[in-house]
């Protein structure tokens, strides 16, 4: 049995040896309209609240899966609203063209076999193009060879505090995405949006 969760902290990786797997971590990343970076927090934060969003050209992975979330998807969605929950905050609402993002990006790590944040800038400029946001963050996971791997992932999660502060974050909307590959490997995205109208900045 195995398991991991990955964050990017100045596009640093750092490896961790956990209860005898193997997981690579540091904290997650976060991204508003202008791509400002705040290195003492790991978040990226915005530094005029009437930037608009940057448009640039990319190649968009596009999900091959109709966005439909799977019970795999389902089951973590839940999880991820009950923790919230749990500490008094609002549920996230489920974005079908934010789980399409999320989803094609799962696909990708499960094909290469390589968890990473790699084209999150390109995810979310294309989220850009449909909802217009304030702040956006991602956490990824893998692992393998357990019986609820949803649970799996959201603990490794929640024992991260940069992937717990973007589940606890002040966000809306969400989108995730989960494939298992030929392998028997689960990869994880989640995707959190708040949108450009949030009334109350909580950063």
């Amino acid at each position: 049995m195995k398991y991991g969760f990955l964050g990017t902290f100045c596009a640093v990786a750092t490896v961790l040896g956990i209860t005898a797997t193997t997981a690579r971590a540091d904290t997650s990343i976060s991204i508003p309209t202008d791509r400002s970076i705040s290195a003492a927090t790991g978040q990226e934060n915005p530094t005029s609240g009437t930037a608009a969003p940057t448009k640039r050209a990319y190649n968009n992975p596009q999900s091959t899966v109709n966005p439909v979330l799977t019970r795999l998807e389902l089951d973590t969605y839940k999880l991820v609203n009950k923790y919230r929950q749990s500490r008094n905050l609002p549920p996230l609402e489920i974005d079908p063209a934010i789980s399409a993002q999320a989803r094609a990006h799962s696909e990708k790590m499960a094909r290469d076999r390589h968890m990473t944040h790699d084209g999150f800038h390109e995810r979310a400029d294309s989220i850009s193009q449909t909802i217009v946001y304030r702040k956006a963050a991602e956490n990824v996971a893998y692992n393998m060879g357990y019986g609820q791997p949803e649970l799996v992932a959201i603990q490794g999660w929640i024992e991260s505090p940069g992937h717990q502060q973007n589940m606890t974050g002040p966000f809306d909307l969400t989108g995730i995405g989960v494939v298992q590959n030929a392998k028997g490997e689960y990869y994880f995205t989640q995707i959190f949006i708040r949108k450009a109208w949030y009334v109350k900045d909580a950063d």
